[in-house]
């Protein structure tokens, strides 16, 4: 089918988050067979004045995206947070195209007021919403002509390239990669784990003062590490997971994770290290930093369920069925958490 993609793929910053959800989304889709035309919204509405400002490019970047769906007359709209798009302009290309299906998927937290503001606004307008949230955050956005369904963090074998189990002689013991948000108690404990790990080789970045890295610099280092941490400005919202788990489990890095509800139905413990506390987890680490050849085992099973369950191809070819409401082609591990 011809698909429409409205993601932000960020041109104009030089490939510095190859990684991102857009391109995997967009490789997935492909690679089952569809054409996919990439609209880059933010870049549209950047090179659509003068200034190179996004707020000033809304209007021409609306009329674009309806102009492409005219000419390419998509079976799907998909849209990624697509905060510059409204509601109007999808409801304009609906009546230019009336078998057109219009799906959204989001990554980011639900329970941010910015997020879902930008979701109202063009929520009535969809047939599908697609979040890496599930439970009470992703059914408030249930609506009688839509529907919502949870979808996994997604790797892809050509980003996360990395083995890091099979060696021993990497030269990180630990990595951090993420954001402190200047939120007191995510800060104490990241500034406790620092503290605790003078034991081995940790390297943090994006918090504690330490600026974020990007592209080649950010997986270099992955490629590099024996053990990492996913943690989430919350954790206690059902399935919610940045997508650090992936890029982690993805490059065969031991990965820490808080007990995020109903996050066994994806990983087990032996295939992720769970913990209850900022002192269970220190004790894990130190006693993962003594034992590697577990640390590998672990490492290595949650590798391979990060791309034999989560990888592109599968989880379209899920968003598709979702979509279309076809017949879902095999159990996915998360069917149950649509609404």
């Amino acid at each position: 089918m011809k698909i429409v993609h409205v993601a932000s793929f960020n041109y104009l910053k030089d490939g510095q988050s190859y990684y991102a959800t857009d391109y995997k989304i967009q490789q997935g889709l492909i690679r089952n067979g569809h054409f996919v035309y990439p609209f880059s919204y933010r870049d549209t509405a950047r090179c659509g004045n003068i200034f190179g400002s996004k707020r000033w490019g809304i209007g021409k970047t609306n009329r674009r995206l309806i102009e492409t769906c005219k000419n390419i007359a998509p079976d799907l709209l998909l849209l990624s947070h697509a905060e510059l798009i409204s509601g109007e302009t999808l409801e304009q290309i609906r009546l230019l195209l009336p078998n057109i299906k219009i799906a959204m998927w989001f990554v980011d937290p639900l329970w941010i007021q910015h997020h879902c503001l930008n979701i109202q606004s063009k929520i009535d307008s969809l047939d599908v919403f697609f979040a890496t949230t599930s439970g009470t955050l992703l059914k408030a956005f249930k609506r009688p002509r839509n529907r919502v369904a949870y979808f996994p963090n997604i790797a892809d074998a050509s980003i996360e390239t990395a083995q890091c189990f099979a060696h021993s002689d990497l030269s990180i013991d630990f990595l951090f990669c993420g954001r402190d948000y200047k939120e007191p108690e995510r800060q104490a404990f990241l500034v406790e784990l620092e503290k605790s790990l003078s034991f081995c080789n940790a390297q943090f970045f994006g918090c504690l003062g330490k600026p974020l890295i990007f592209g080649d610099a950010y997986t270099s280092q992955l490629s590099q590490a024996k053990m990492g941490l996913s943690y989430n400005r919350r954790n206690d919202v059902d399935l919610y997971m940045s997508d650090r788990i992936v890029q982690l489990t993805g490059n065969g890095i031991l990965t820490f994770s808080p007990k995020v509800p109903d996050m066994e139905l994806l990983y087990t413990h032996e295939e992720v290290v769970y913990f209850d506390s900022a002192e269970e987890l220190h004790a894990k680490l130190r006693y993962f930093h003594t034992h590697d050849q577990e640390r590998r085992n672990i490492a290595r099973k949650g590798w391979g369920k990060t791309h034999r369950s989560f990888n592109g191809e599968r989880i379209t070819r899920y968003m598709i069925e979702t979509i279309f409401d076809r017949p879902l082609s095999e159990n996915y591990e998360w069917q149950n958490e649509r609404f």
